[in-house]
């Protein structure tokens, strides 16, 4: 599996990492800035400049990964997609689900793989979360945390605005941090019946920190985010036989404690020593090496889609 690289931002480095590290092939890079394409080209071991990014897609490559700001992951996305190109999507997916779906459907159409890059879906820890689930008995309250004080929020603060907190490159913590808290309550909760969002504003309009509350039927989940402000994050998961936790960032799940009524909390970690992005890669890898097709659908229509439509209603 060969991939070739659009952008140059902070994530770069630990994709092409990640990839690296579970046999994905990264040969080419580009960048809208050819002096810092070229630096990152030396500092990752990349074989490959491109001049331009139909020149990347026109390389020997399987995959585009699209690390780019959110505003433009649709239009650059879509361009691969025209060009035959299977797609790795930096998450936010998109800015709109109604992009979301255009592109879903144009993978479709032309029979092309197309994932979005969403770390804890894939790791083995998420995924035994899911498999206790049931032991806890019905779910009553989710409840999902993501708050790390940003490095650019003093920067902010000084009028100086990164994409990070630029509403016209679909920046906010909505977008950035507490789109992993909802990727887990649809993974494991599904469409909620209801959506709403409340947030702190910054001077420019973009969401500092905020809330949101999914209805479902007999269930609240309540995901919290905040890039102007730090706590503890985790994950809490209540049932009416039990309990699940999960300490540490949502987006990388390290740690899970099990409580049955009336057995002692049990403790795991199932994830891999590896960098935090292994697991996603390695499964992209898997599905396609597989033509798994069907695995690759579910991922879109069950999770990329729905959290979309979330993202939306809270807008």
């Amino acid at each position: 599996m060969k991939v070739g690289i659009a952008g140059t931002g902070k994530i770069i480095p630990e994709a092409v990492q990640a990839m690296q590290e579970t046999g994905i092939q990264v040969v080419s890079i580009w960048g809208r800035n050819p002096g810092k394409a070229a630096e990152k080209a030396q500092l990752l071991g990349i074989p490959a400049v491109s001049g331009s990014y139909d020149a990347l897609l026109d390389s020997d490559i399987d995959f585009v990964y699209i690390g780019l700001v959110n505003s433009v992951h649709y239009e650059y996305a879509a361009r691969a997609l025209r060009k035959g190109v299977n797609v790795l999507l930096e998450k936010p997916f998109c800015e709109t689900a109604e992009q979301a779906l255009s592109l879903a459907r144009l993978a479709e159409e032309k029979g092309l793989y197309l994932f979005e890059t969403i770390s804890n879906l894939h790791l083995p820890n998420w995924k035994a979360v899911k498999e206790k689930a049931e032991e806890i008995g019905p779910i009553r309250l989710f409840k999902s945390d993501f708050s790390q004080y940003s490095s650019r929020y003093d920067a902010y603060l000084r009028g100086e605005v990164a994409p990070a907190f630029d509403p016209s490159c679909g920046g906010g913590t909505l977008m950035d941090l507490n789109v992993y808290n909802l990727h887990l309550a649809v993974d494991l909760l599904g469409r909620p019946e209801s959506v709403e969002y409340r947030c702190n504003r910054g001077f420019n309009g973009i969401d500092t920190s905020g809330a949101v509350i999914l209805q479902y039927p007999g269930c609240v989940a309540i995901c919290t985010a905040a890039k102007d402000s730090g706590c503890p994050s985790g994950v809490m998961i209540q049932g009416e036989k039990g309990w699940i936790r999960i300490e540490g960032i949502p987006s990388t799940c390290p740690s899970v404690e099990v409580a049955v009524r009336g057995s002692e909390p049990v403790q795991f970690n199932l994830n891999k020593d590896w960098h935090r992005l292994c697991h996603e890669f390695e499964s992209f890898r898997t599905i396609y090496e597989n033509r798994d097709y069907d695995r690759m659908r579910e991922l879109l229509t069950e999770n990329t889609l729905p959290v979309m439509e979330v993202l939306d209603n809270c807008r």
